[in-house]
């Protein structure tokens, strides 16, 4: 049944990957900034923080689809 839902099986798979990969987007962003366009030191911190919040709103985020998808889809 879960072939179904190809996107949710993704998720529920590979989720941790995925939550650390789109997590460190925004520290790689403030990395570019600072070295390419030579931005102040602070947005590295600000990538830091941001990167930390959208690992624990990510991996939230992986935990619920997968308690979903436990609860809810048939097996």
């Amino acid at each position: 049944m879960m072939s179904q839902y190809p996107t949710i099986k993704f998720i529920v798979e590979r989720g941790d990957i995925l939550a650390i990969v789109i997590a460190v987007l925004p520290l790689c962003g403030a990395v570019a900034l600072v070295v390419l366009f030579a931005w102040h030191w602070l947005v590295l911190v600000a990538g830091i923080a941001g990167s930390l919040v959208l690992l624990l709103l990510m991996r939230s985020y992986v935990e619920l689809v997968r308690v979903i998808a436990d609860m809810l889809l048939p097996k």
